[in-house]
């Protein structure tokens, strides 16, 4: 999308109207109820995006078609929910060590896990999925952090994403009801709608 399209001719979504974050919609045409088409800045993958959601242009990392890291975030204030979306992209052959990517998604920068993964494997790609809790509360106002988590890993290129979606309340003095099934559903369908191009 043209980022010097103007703002009120366009959707009047979070994604939208933001101005960074207009630039990787493909379209104002919805592909599922709620979601717009990202398209990664190199070009190597596109995945479905909320609507209600914007790219924090302060953590935008892109080097070259070869690496790029993006935190999404949005809030469903409705329901005093707050969720991000951690992207990192390479397209290096490192990317086809499993092992290697799946202890850096575990390691203290990133999910902070030591569990087992789930394999969901597609004929375009397989998914290494984990899910874990994080007690975020501050002085007794309590407040859990729901994280789903995987590597997805192109089969027919050295192309994958690490991926982290994080969901807690956004006010903590507020209480909110996060629906974990539904969070997890949600983090999947994230997951398997990335879908990488060459």
């Amino acid at each position: 999308m043209d980022s010097k399209a103007q703002p009120e001719k366009l959707p009047d979504t979070v994604a939208f109207q933001d101005k960074f974050t207009r630039k990787f919609m493909v379209s104002p045409k919805e592909v599922k109820e709620g979601y717009y088409l990202f398209r990664s800045r190199t070009g190597g993958f596109t995945m479905w995006f909320p609507k209600d959601a914007k790219i924090n242009n302060g953590f935008y990392e892109k080097h070259d078609k070869y690496f790029e890291s993006s935190v999404i975030a949005g809030v469903r204030e409705h329901e005093n929910i707050l969720y991000t979306v951690d992207l990192i992209y390479e397209n290096k052959p490192i990317m086809n060590d499993i092992d290697i990517n799946l202890f850096l998604l575990s390691s203290g920068a990133y999910a902070d896990y030591d569990g087992k993964y789930t394999k969901i494997e597609s004929d375009e790609k397989t998914i290494y999925f984990a899910k874990k809790e994080n007690d975020i509360s501050v002085d007794n106002k309590k407040n859990i952090e729901h994280l789903f988590f995987g590597f997805v890993k192109s089969n027919h290129s050295h192309q994958g994403v690490l991926f982290i979606y994080g969901v807690k309340c956004d006010d903590a003095t507020q209480s909110c009801q996060i629906d974990v099934n539904k969070e997890e559903e949600l983090a999947k369908m994230l997951m398997k709608s990335i879908e990488f191009h060459d």
